[in-house]
Order: structure tokens, then C-alpha cells, then sequence
């Protein structure tokens, strides 16, 4: 019965607690996203700034741009349409008739009430420890950028060199005409056949992915975007690899997908503590235990063979003319690349004079006509006084904090295995016997790494925002058992978010987990609507079983309002195709799912546990009154 003006002033006032309390609690549990480091830190340290500018712009507008837009206009003198009459006279008597004595027994029933809903998420949790929902550390997008490293035999000519990259370029072409060819074939009206797969191919000689050398090689190719085409990039993958061929000279070509979000391999694994040559040997051995690893492909190292080494070693007679290794390194090197004669100034610069020798014969034969000078002053033939030999050398040896290490890397189809389960087969049976048998140390980097080190960041977020909400939750109720009833909504939002990875047929990736610390937000406002209204009904004098199953009819249509309008607002970007908006769809799911779910269990599970917690402190203190009776009052007392 007030006007316009007044019941838009009064509805601020009484909205004034439980308001703010929900965009608070949502901003609490998104802000511990800036907690997160790494690569994965940098990529999502946006959401939250996002979330909590918009949350900021809300309570502006509820608070003082709404009510300014509520108290003008008139009531119309023919009242609400019959679309409106007929649609509020179903909902209350679905309400009525059907949701109030619903709740009214799940309350009276209460433990096996909140029993089942754990059932449910027992559930959930086989769901993923069954392999029916499968974990993957970050959604595997797919790329646009492929990659080629070729490696070639050492001291192969740069000449010959050049010729097989152009075969293998040429080879992706090939594969690309076989391709668009099969589209052709399959064209329709709806969709058209393709004409392009790749835009751009680049080759680097003397380089393959972090590694460099001479005998290396990489063909960087460009694929057109992934939303104008049919193609996967899987597929010209396999028809590349296919149509690479067997070219004289080249010892292996790994051809892989340049994936986007954390750097990181699905499969790396760090050898380090022995000589470079058990190192190789162990990678080697490695290596050939992936290949039976289903899904795993483009297995590579990142310790590639170099040239052919010449290794000098003093003959005993060497040694007994007076020479040594420095001495002997000194005069080869003089002999070939020439003494410095003097050096003389010429203006501003300095001239220096370099005596080379004339070489009638190129390349190491040239070895047996150097002559050496002792202490003496006598020349004696090289090869009296030093054995020659050939080893195999290394282009690059990484070092990882100082420690030698070779990295074993590979990529897996998660829809196959997962880098949890790769790891797993690793420790069980092959890393151990690996490392005791050439005495060698490891660990586990790449997305593994990645992994352990954002869910520590995740599980500290999530700590202090459920310490957050709960400091929020307790000023508004002023209560310490309300809030904790409240929160027991959340881990259901976990319930529905793995179904809904389990109805989408997506795995849960670690954006997922990070919807579920958001998600943990939003769902608490449901509570809140619905707990502001049981503390007004319970001042009102009601019991406390009335209260609960009145204020969850009462806030049927709001707490409904609430999860839907959250819903249709993110519903659209859960059938997103775009491959910018790939990463995000799990974040969506998580939330769409999860306050879907929690939207009936709110109504049902709060109440329960509110109950009980009732039943609880009218046994506490049947058990204090049993144990500790109170003492009857002194009359002085009570005169």
C-alpha cells in the first residue's frame, strides 16, 4: 500500500543486509585467482578483476540508479495481463501444492535427506576416478601452428641439406592436395569443400625447436584458422608424416601441433646427474618405452648428435719428448688457422699479421703431414707422439640450474591418456628401474610441473576464500552456524559440474577447478535470499520447522530468478566454436551445471542441515544439563 517512492526507499533499506552480502561472496571467491603463478596465472589474472569491477557496478545500480527508475511511472488501471494473472497463478500452486509439502518432508526426513545428496556426491566422485570424466591440466586447443624438426647425419652438406627440407615442405603440399581432395569429395551444400589448408611455411636451417646446431633443421607451417575449416589439424598431421619421405641423410623428421595456453609438454621428463653419454643412452631407452604409450607421439630430446669430433691422445713417446695436450692444441692450431706474426698500429686501428700454412691437402688427411717441434727445438711427425680417434659429440648440452639435464618430451591424445595416467606408468614401471640401473636422477616438468605447482596456488585460494565468505556470511546472519550450513552448498556445485563435463563429453581441466572456486560464490547467494527470510519469519515468533519450509516456499521465485538469469548468461558461451573461447568452456560448464543443480538443493539441503544443526544443540545441552544441573538461586539472591 505505499507509493512508488516509498516502497522503492523501503526496499533499499530492507534489501540493504543480504544485498551486498551476495556480490561480496562472489568477489571473495573469484579474487583468490590472483593467488595463482605461472603461465596459467598470467592467462586468468583477468577474470577476477573483470568479475569484481562488474559486481562494483551492480550495487551501484541497485542501490541508487534502480530505485531512482522504480519510483516513476503509474500502475496500470486494468492490473496485471492474463498471460501474467495465469502464469502467477500456476507457479503458486506448483508452490503451494507441490514444492511446500516436498520440502516440508525432506525437513522431517532430514538426515536421510542430506544421506542421499551425499550419495550423490560419492557419485560424482566415481565418476572421475572410473575414467568416466578424466582430468587434463589445460584444454587441449587445436593449434594452428604445426612444426617439423628435422634431424640430419653429421657433417651432412649444407647443399643436401637445403634439398631434403624442400622434399619435406614438398611433402606437406602433397598432403595438403590429398586432403582438399577427400573434402572435395565430401562437400555439400551446408558444407562447402575447402581450398586452403596452409597459409605460410617457414624454414630455419641449423635450428629445431630450443636446440641449435648444424646438422638441425625446422619448417614452421601456418595453418589457416580453425573455424574455416573441416580439416582437423591432427589429420594433416598424420597425412604429413605420411607423406614425408625417406630421404639419405636424414636421421629422423617429429612433426607436432604448436600448442597454445601454459608452455609445457604433456610428457617431460628431466635426466640428470650422470655423464653426458649415459644421459643420451638413458633418453635413447626412454624414447623407445613411449612409443608404447598409447597416444603419445612426436617423442623427441633435446640432446641432438653433432659433428664428428677428432680426439688427440699423447703416445708414450710423446709424453717422453716433452709434450703435453696445451702444447700439442697450441701448434695444430697455429698450423691450420695460422700464427700471429706481430702486430703494428695504423692510425686509429691495429693491424695484427697472421702466418698461415699452405695446405696441399684438405680435411684430416692433411694430419699426416704436420710436423711438431719439441722443447728441443727437433720436429718430429704428428703421428708419432699422438693417437688419433673419432667420437660422436653433441651440438648443445643443457643445463638446468647449473645440473646437466636432458629433457625426454612427448605429446598425448588425452582422449586416450591422460598426463596423469602417463605419469603414473612412468613411476610404476619404467622411471624406477631406469634410474637404478644407470645411476641416474629425474623428475617430472612440463605439464606435470605445471600441474602440482598451480593446484598448491589453488588449494591456498580456496582456503582463504571459504574463510572469506564465512567472515562475510557471519556479519550478515550474525551467526556461526548459519554461514556453515550456507557453505554446505558448495561441494554439490561439485556434483553438478562433474556431471555436466560428463554431459558434454569434456574432460575437467584445471579452469574447471577454477570455476568451481567462482562457482562457490555464487551459489552461497541463493542461501543468502533464503536465510535472510527464515531470520525474518524466526522473529516473528515462528518455530523453527515452519520457519524453514515457509521461507523456502517464499523464495522459491527469487532463488529461481537468481540461478536462471546466471545460467542464460553463460549458456551461450558452453556451444561457443570460436577456438578463442575453447579454454573458457569449462569454466562455463562448471558454473552452468553447478548452479543448476544447487538451485534445488538449496531449498532442500539448507533447511536440512539447519534442522540438525537444532537437533544438535538441544542434545548439547540435554547432555549439559544431565552433567552440570544448574544450582538453584540463593533466596538472599532473590529477595
Amino acid at each position: 500500500g505505499l507509493s512508488r517512492l516509498e516502497a522503492a526507499e523501503q526496499a533499499g533499506v530492507r534489501m540493504m543486509p543480504p544485498v551486498p552480502a551476495a556480490p561480496l561472496t562472489t568477489a571473495a571467491a573469484f579474487m583468490p585467482i590472483l593467488l595463482i603463478s605461472g603461465r596459467i596465472g598470467d592467462i586468468l589474472s583477468a577474470i577476477p578483476y573483470v568479475v569484481m569491477a562488474a559486481l562494483t557496478a551492480s550495487l551501484i545500480e541497485c542501490f541508487l540508479i534502480l530505485p531512482g527508475h522504480l519510483r516513476h511511472g503509474k500502475p496500470s488501471k486494468r492490473g496485471p495481463s492474463k498471460f501474467r494473472r495465469g502464469f502467477d497463478r500456476g507457479f503458486n500452486t506448483f508452490r503451494d501444492s507441490i514444492f511446500g509439502p516436498f520440502v516440508r518432508t525432506t525437513y522431517r526426513w532430514r538426515y536421510t535427506t542430506v544421506a542421499t545428496l551425499i550419495g550423490t556426491f560419492v557419485l560424482a566422485l566415481g565418476l572421475m576416478q572410473g575414467g568416466r570424466v578424466n582430468f587434463v591440466f589445460f584444454p587441449n586447443l587445436p593449434p594452428e601452428n604445426l612444426e617439423a624438426n628435422v634431424y640430419f647425419a653429421p657433417g651432412m652438406p649444407r647443399t643436401d641439406q637445403q634439398a631434403a627440407v624442400t622434399q619435406i615442405s614438398a611433402a606437406l603440399s602433397e598432403a595438403e592436395k590429398a586432403l582438399l581432395a577427400n573434402s572435395s569429395a565430401r562437400a555439400t551444400e551446408d558444407r562447402p569443400a575447402e581450398t586452403k589448408l596452409v597459409d605460410n611455411t617457414f624454414t630455419t636451417l641449423g635450428k629445431a625447436g630450443q636446440t641449435h646446431g648444424d646438422n638441425l633443421s625446422q619448417i614452421a607451417v601456418q595453418l589457416t584458422p580453425t573455424e574455416s575449416r573441416t580439416t582437423t589439424a591432427s589429420a594433416i598431421i598424420k597425412a604429413w608424416r605420411a607423406a614425408v619421405p625417406q630421404i639419405p641423410g636424414v636421421q629422423r623428421v617429429v612433426i607436432a601441433g604448436r600448442r597454445g595456453g601454459p608452455p609445457g609438454r604433456d610428457i617431460d621428463v628431466r635426466l640428470q646427474n650422470a655423464p653426458v653419454a649415459t644421459l643420451k643412452q638413458v633418453a635413447e631407452e626412454l624414447k623407445t618405452n613411449l612409443t608404447g604409450f598409447p597416444g603419445a607421439s612426436a617423442i623427441d630430446d633435446d640432446l641432438p648428435y653433432g659433428k664428428q669430433e677428432l680426439v688427440f691422445e699423447l703416445t708414450p713417446r710423446g709424453t717422453a719428448l716433452g709434450f703435453t695436450g696445451q702444447s700439442v692444441g697450441r701448434q695444430l692450431r697455429d698450423s691450420f688457422e695460422g700464427a700471429i706474426a706481430t702486430r703494428f698500429a695504423r692510425e686509429d686501428e691495429e693491424i695484427t699479421v697472421r702466418v698461415l700454412r699452405a695446405q696441399a691437402i684438405a680435411g684430416p688427411a692433411a694430419l699426416g703431414e704436420v710436423y711438431l717441434t719439441t722443447t728441443e727445438g727437433q720436429r718430429v711427425p704428428l703421428l708419432e707422439v699422438v693417437k688419433i680417434s673419432e667420437r660422436q659429440t653433441f651440438s648443445l648440452i643443457q643445463r638446468r640450474d647449473g645440473v646437466r639435464t636432458v629433457a625426454v618430451t612427448a605429446d598425448l591424445n588425452t582422449d586416450v591418456m591422460t598426463t596423469e595416467d602417463a605419469v603414473q606408468r612412468l613411476e610404476a614401471e619404467i622411471m624406477p628401474d631406469l634410474a637404478k640401473k644407470y645411476g641416474i636422477t629425474y623428475r617430472y616438468a612440463g605439464r606435470a610441473e605445471e600441474t602440482g605447482d598451480s593446484f598448491r596456488d589453488l588449494q591456498s585460494g580456496a582456503l582463504l576464500a571459504l574463510a572469506l565468505i564465512y567472515i562475510i556470511l557471519g556479519w550478515v546472519f550474525a551467526d556461526y552456524w548459519k554461514p556453515l550450513a550456507v557453505m554446505s552448498i558448495v561441494p554439490f556445485g561439485f556434483v553438478g559440474a562433474v556431471v555436466g563435463h560428463w554431459v558434454m563429453g569434456f574432460p575437467i581441466t584445471i579452469i574447471s577447478m577454477i570455476g568451481l572456486l567462482g562457482l562457490s560464490g555464487i551459489l552461497v547467494n541463493d542461501s543468502i535470499v533464503y536465510v535472510s527470510r527464515l531470520n525474518e519469519r524466526l522473529r516473528d515468533g515462528e518455530d523453527l520447522e515452519f520457519a524453514c519450509t515457509a521461507a523456502a516456499r517464499d523464495r522459491l521465485r527469487a532463488v529461481l530468478l537468481t540461478s536462471i538469469t546466471t545460467i542464460a548468461g553463460l549458456f551461450p558461451l558452453v556451444f561457443e566454436t570460436s577456438l578463442q573461447a575453447q579454454f573458457l568452456i569449462p569454466l562455463a560448464i562448471t558454473i552452468v551445471f553447478g548452479v543448476a543443480a544447487a538451485t534445488v538443493l538449496v531449498l532442500i539441503l539448507v533447511p536440512a542441515l539447519i534442522g540438525i544443526g537444532a537437533d544438535v544443540g538441544r542434545t548439547a545441552r540435554g547432555i549439559r544439563g544431565l552433567y552440570f544441573p544448574a544450582r538453584p538461586s540463593r533466596p538472599e539472591a532473590a529477595e
